[in-house]
């Protein structure tokens, strides 16, 4: 084996990992079913799931019967171009908005 064949099974290695690693997990191979045992057939697992939301969706849930919420009567508030012009030009470029208070992300390297 020369050198370059050396070299280019190296590069094919290790481009064939960078793929693997970011593939994504399309699907998984087993379950805990409702009785603690695995299951890996996939029939199964489809029916576990199926069993599993069907209870989710009808048990019946307490509710906080002192909550209340204010109902707004009438027309919604109309927002205008004089109130979005001067909040536009506030924002500062390359920066996602978000709550005052709460971290932010921001693009690497500008």
């Amino acid at each position: 084996m020369t050198y370059d064949s050396k070299c280019q099974n190296e590069i094919f290695r290790m481009a064939k990992q960078m793929v693997k690693e970011r593939q994504d997990i399309t699907g998984l191979n087993c379950i805990k079913g409702a009785s603690g045992k695995v299951i890996v057939d996939d029939k199964r697992i489809k029916d576990s799931w199926k069993e599993y939301m069907e209870k989710l969706m009808n048990e019946e849930n307490e509710w906080d019967l002192k909550l209340s919420a204010e109902v707004k009567e009438g027309p919604a508030d109309c927002i205008r171009m004089a109130e979005v012009r001067p909040a536009l030009k506030e924002m500062k470029r390359h920066k996602a908005p978000g709550l005052p208070g709460q971290g932010r992300l921001e693009p690497s390297g500008y």
